[in-house]
C-alpha cells in the first residue's frame, strides 16, 4: 500500500476555489514545494488561512503576486 503521494498529485486534488491552511512565519515554515506547485498548476480563487503572507517573492506572497488568492485570513499583531 502506497503511503505517500507526490506534491504534484496532491495539488491536482485541490480544486479551484478551495480553502487551504498552511504554516509559515515570514515564509520560514511555509510549504514551499506546495506553493510552487499551486503556482505551476495555476489553482485559482483560493481562500488561504495562515500565519502571515510571507514577504515579496517568498512563501505565500508568490500566490498573492499571481492573483491566485481570493481571500486571505491571517494573524495580526499590535
Amino acid at each position: 500500500m502506497k503511503k505517500s503521494i507526490s506534491c504534484e498529485h496532491a495539488v491536482e486534488m485541490i480544486p479551484d476555489g478551495a480553502s487551504i491552511m498552511m504554516g509559515g512565519f515570514m515564509g520560514v515554515g511555509s510549504p514551499h514545494r506546495l506553493i510552487d506547485e499551486l503556482v505551476r498548476q495555476n489553482k485559482r480563487n483560493l481562500t488561504v488561512y495562515c500565519n502571515d503572507a510571507g514577504r515579496p517573492g517568498f512563501g505565500l506572497a508568490k500566490l498573492i503576486a499571481t492573483k491566485q488568492v481570493k481571500k486571505l485570513v491571517a494573524t495580526i499583531s499590535d
